[in-house]
């Protein structure tokens, strides 16, 4: 089995920038300069978001200094701790009031609540929500709460990117000079782990979040920078949180969720709001879903060592567990849906399976090494004394599936491999990628409709989204007609409207 010590180092001072027809450019990060090599990314947005940027999180306390107390009536005081704090805390506040009647039936009440958090837990320890701790924990992003950008998700038929940023803001850019940068944010959409793009669509991103998803509609001809929340459609289940992954099917009619605190997989009608479940036994928790790109196939993983590959067509599921592995961390299809790649939590091995037509995996062996094969070995290694490898925080493969990228958790380059899946499934060292100094990879993806070959772009600590793009020259005409054949959807969907 391979190792990272096959890869290539940059020169001392050098990132890389590119790959063209199988040579790796780099230059000293001081002078780094895409364009000297291809100007094949030069109408994308460039984007560098800033602390200064972001929108501050308020607690909604910090006016209250700057008022002198006043006594209130009883009631304006229960309904404005109701709307700022919520219900329990308005019990709380009514069971400390002077009337008898009052404070008993409020102790009454909460401590009926507690007992009914009692018994939840019992049937399902993991409904102890620890917030925003539990995302960090199973979020794709690495170090999800401290990092600027958190998700980068782009269209599949569009120069335009949606980026998630840590104040819970979707920012979405486009190609175009002097367009206007929508913004999406509201109250209710917080801690947001998800994005993804609707297909068949040139307007709807689904947003997932600590308490459910938002689809919004964004107007690409509209002139408001930010979207009201009467623009999208709240998706919630109360036992459903948070939702860790969701993923649309390719012809956009389902979107599925999994939500770290809830053994259901749910199947979504946007629409009418209404909701199938898929439900079997193993695990607490689901943390990723991913649609296979033909539709036939979906992937789930719980958090604990079972995963499950369910055909679309009579929802059946094949039941997998990793007893030597753990669970699964990451995991992404191949182009053709006919391949999986996949890495377990704390595990240094990339693991490959080929799938038939009738069943998940070729092989007919009980064990689980000789369905899944390791392919590639990511023990961190030392080359020319800077730390590379160890365990994995997310894959992605590129849409054409020749490529896919490998973010680690703890050492700050970005590994990618060319895939090969003739005569068996394998992969092949091709860069590594990394930031200026003192930055780290957060997150990864790849552009959807990137014609001159593939592009992967990588979301930096510091805020700033750099591209790699892989070019093949043979494929230079099909990078010319992009934008033909983007005006031409965006015509498409206005007279839809």
């Amino acid at each position: 089995m391979k190792g990272l010590h096959e890869f290539e180092v940059p020169n001392d001072g050098e990132i890389c920038l590119c790959e063209i027809n199988g040579r790796v450019h780099s230059m000293n990060y001081d002078y780094a300069n895409l364009n000297a090599f291809t100007d094949a990314l030069e109408s994308y947005p460039k984007i560098h978001i800033t602390r200064d940027q972001l929108h501050l999180v308020s607690s909604g306390d910090e006016g209250k200094a700057l008022f002198l107390p006043v006594d209130v009536s009883f009631l304006k005081q229960l309904t404005q701790v109701y709307y700022e704090q919520g219900f329990t805390e308005a019990l709380h506040t009514a069971a400390s009031h002077n009337q008898w009647l009052i404070s008993k039936s409020s102790r009454l009440i909460l401590d009926v609540l507690k007992y009914i958090k009692k018994v939840r837990l019992i049937f399902n320890p993991n409904v102890r929500y620890s917030g925003p701790s539990l995302i960090n924990e199973y979020a794709q992003a690495r170090n999800w709460l401290n990092s600027t950008i958190r998700c980068i998700a782009w269209h599949p038929y569009c120069t335009k990117v949606a980026v998630v940023t840590c104040d819970d803001s979707v920012r979405i850019f486009n190609s175009e000079c002097g367009a206007l940068t929508p913004l999406l944010r509201c109250k209710q959409q917080k801690h947001v782990t998800c994005i993804a793009w609707r297909p068949l669509s040139n307007t709807e991103i689904a947003v997932g979040h600590e308490d459910g998803v938002i689809v919004w509609n964004v107007d690409p001809n509209s002139l408001v920078v930010r979207p009201s929340i009467s623009n999208a459609v709240v998706l919630r289940r109360l036992e459903h949180r948070p939702v860790i992954s969701l993923a649309w099917s390719p012809r956009g009619d389902k979107l599925v969720t999994a939500a770290a605190c809830d053994n259901t997989i749910l199947v979504w009608d946007v629409e009418l709001d209404q909701t199938s479940s898929l439900k079997r036994s193993g695990g607490s928790g689901n943390i990723l879903v991913k649609w296979s790109p033909t539709g036939e196939r979906l992937f789930s993983c719980s958090n604990t060592l079972v995963f499950r590959i369910w055909n679309c067509h009579t929802w059946d599921c094949e039941r997998w567990t990793l007893p030597s592995m753990g669970r699964v961390q990451s995991a992404c299809w191949a182009a053709d849906g006919s391949a999986l790649l996949f890495a377990a939590a704390g595990d240094t091995v990339l693991y490959g399976a080929v799938l038939d037509r009738d069943n998940a995996f070729v092989f007919d062996a009980e064990s689980l090494e000789k369905q899944a094969c390791p392919l590639f070995d990511l023990t961190c290694v030392d080359l020319e004394g800077i730390p590379f490898g160890g365990p994995v925080r997310q894959i992605e493969a590129d849409p054409k599936g020749r490529h896919a990228a490998v973010l680690f958790q703890d050492t700050d380059c970005v590994a990618v491999f060319g895939v090969v899946k003739r005569p068996q499934l394998a992969l092949i060292p091709s860069s590594l990628v990394m930031g200026l100094a003192e930055e780290k990879p957060t997150t990864i993806s790849f552009i959807q409709d990137f014609g001159a070959g593939s592009c992967l772009t990588i979301g930096w600590s510091s805020g700033r989204m750099q591209y790699y793009p892989i070019i093949y020259s043979d494929l230079g005409e099909s990078r010319n007609n992009k934008s033909v054949n983007c005006s031409s959807f965006n015509s498409f969907n206005a007279k839809s409207i």
